[in-house]
């Protein structure tokens, strides 16, 4: 996406929400400042050599998740030419979905976060190599500052439209953690682009928000509005990505 279409959508949905655009690019700056320092950053090469020309699957925290996790293992067990993790498809993971991952024994290649997910399995995920894709937004300062000298292997981004000034800073478009994964994997042109746990609803489970009593409840309002821009934001990028998007089947 485009700075300019990008600017649209980020300023529509941050005064629809009610959200502090000022404390975005606080958090944004604190972010880029900290990472000019880290000893062990990833970069977009990485992204590009691992990402371009592969299938990609995207996982999110939605109440399909387990289910879907399931398909994406028959899936590759009757695929012998996808056995080999890393040689012929790539797994994006968003946020607290990397506990649902691991707990199946399958390590996600890139996770994006904005460090409010289920960060023990996050940090062993970027031990084990992942690409940390860490999100500065407005409400995240304190876990930005607790958690970015934790993880290796890791990429700034953020939603404010315009990133140029920020070295270390991507933006790709994207409001949520999980349509960010899209977003990102579509700018490293894929073969194909895989959605798993991608429901878009009313309901959330505990891998999105560690907290909750139960493994699925209702969202608050403020949740399904984000879930709504990111059905909407996914739609788009159906229609104008680089590559074919389509939910597991």
């Amino acid at each position: 996406m485009d700075k300019n279409t990008w600017n649209s959508w980020y300023h529509k949905i941050m005064d629809d929400l009610g959200f502090n655009k000022h404390n975005d690019l606080k958090t944004t700056e604190l972010l880029n400042n900290l990472l000019k320092e880290h000893p062990k950053k990833s970069n977009l090469n990485d992204l590009k050599n691992l990402i371009e020309n592969k299938e990609v699957y995207v996982f999110g925290a939605g109440p399909s998740i387990n289910k879907h996790i399931e398909k994406f293992k028959k899936l590759q067990k009757n695929n012998p030419n996808n056995i080999n993790k890393n040689n012929n498809y790539v797994i994006i993971s968003a946020d607290g979905t990397t506990k649902a991952l691991l707990e199946e024994n399958i390590y996600p290649d890139v996770i994006i976060t904005d460090l409010d997910g289920h960060m023990d399995e996050i940090i062993q995920s970027s031990n084990n190599g992942a690409i940390i894709i860490v999100h500065a937004h407005g409400d995240n300062e304190e876990n930005v500052i607790m958690y970015v000298n934790q993880l290796s292997n890791i990429i700034g981004s953020s939603q404010v439209p315009d990133v140029s000034n920020f070295e270390n800073i991507l933006n790709y478009g994207g409001f949520t953690d999980g349509d960010r994964c899209i977003f990102l994997a579509n700018e490293f042109k894929p073969s194909k682009i895989v959605l798993c746990g991608m429901d878009f609803g009313d309901k959330i489970t505990n891998y999105s928000r560690p907290n909750l009593k139960n493994k699925i409840e209702q969202a608050d309002e403020i949740k399904i509005k984000k879930l709504k821009y990111a059905e909407e934001l996914t739609n788009w990028l159906i229609k104008n990505g680089n590559c074919t998007i389509e939910f597991i089947k």
